[in-house]
């Protein structure tokens, strides 16, 4: 728990809107294979951390005609992950897709007054038996639980409208709360009930309940910049006599490159290697002190130069 609250003041919330047009199309240009999947897109002007959008024609079912939040948006590599995504097993290229597409759907703004996130505790299930020495019970599936909020109305307008539209369809919609901080909680919701109440010196005001039927993703905000990629380069053995075979070893961290180029250091040609190799064997016919070096690139981006350990070659 944090020691020092925020106020909810400036906290906005919006329900995502399946009817409009959308606000954003574009091209997805490449995507690793990795968990999560890194996502390069033709243009992320209109994109931001912990907005939902909708890919299709990559040619892999693990992402495929899914909604994905993004996060850990790079404006400069025009890159994003897609949070809790896995594309490991993928064995194709994004290239040989169909053609890769992204779509962000419009958002309503609710403009909440207050709101409540209940969520409701696993029940404990009784499986005691007469054969049973003692009491035994287990832990059934916790509910997601449901988010409430209230509201002015004003029965024109639009919002409310799509509003009353999700409920009466029943379709899983996303539900977006900003904080102050810049911080993005995104719950996946259905519409479960409307209330409207008024008076005659009273303003019409409206309340909705809805069913969270899935995990809620926080995002955090743009100032905790996510770690660097980075990559560790082993040697072994590092000394010996001519010929000397040894294996290089790649260790990466906080990302997947797509491929890397190793320097051997002794004037033969470079290796490269794909996404999924990190592993390469050289062999040193010549007496002498060598030290290997590897460039990674990451979404077309080409890293600085990491040193592996310096052989020595008697």
């Amino acid at each position: 728990m944090s020691k020092k609250a925020i106020s909810a003041q400036n906290t906005k919330m919006y329900l995502e809107n399946l009817t409009s047009a959308p606000i954003a199309t574009g091209e997805i240009t490449d995507a690793s294979k990795s968990a999560p999947c890194y996502v390069e897109f033709d243009d992320v002007s209109k994109l931001k951390n912990g907005i939902p959008i909708y890919v299709s024609g990559t040619g892999w079912t693990s992402i495929d005609n899914q909604e994905w939040i993004l996060q850990n948006i790079d404006v400069d590599a025009k890159t994003a992950a897609l949070y809790n995504s896995d594309t490991t097993t993928e064995t194709t290229d994004v290239s040989d897709g169909p053609g890769a597409m992204y779509q962000v759907n419009a958002f309503d703004d609710v403009c909440a007054r207050t709101y409540t996130i209940n969520q409701t505790p696993a029940t404990s299930i009784d499986t005691t038996t007469l054969c049973d020495a003692e009491k035994t019970s287990l832990v059934g599936f916790r509910d997601p639980g449901t988010l409430t909020f209230d509201f002015f109305i004003d029965p024109t307008d639009p919002a409310y409208l799509a509003l009353l539209e999700a409920y009466d369809d029943g379709d899983e919609r996303q539900f977006e709360i900003i904080y102050r901080n810049g911080a993005v909680r995104t719950l996946p919701v259905v519409v479960q009930s409307i209330n409207e109440t008024g008076g005659v010196d009273q303003a019409i005001a409206g309340s909705a309940t809805l069913k969270i039927v899935g995990q809620p993703i926080l995002t955090q905000p743009v100032s905790v910049q996510p770690p660097a990629y980075a990559v560790d380069v082993n040697l072994t053995p590092t000394s010996g006599t001519a010929p000397l075979a040894v294996t290089l070893t790649l260790t990466e961290q906080n990302g997947t490159a797509s491929k890397f180029v190793v320097t051997w250091g002794d004037g033969t040609a470079d290796d490269t290697m794909t996404t999924g190799t990190l592993t390469k064997g050289h062999t040193y016919d010549t007496a002498g002190a060598y030290t290997p070096g590897v460039v990674a690139t990451v979404f077309g981006i080409t890293k600085p130069a990491v040193q592996g350990d310096a052989v020595t070659v008697s």
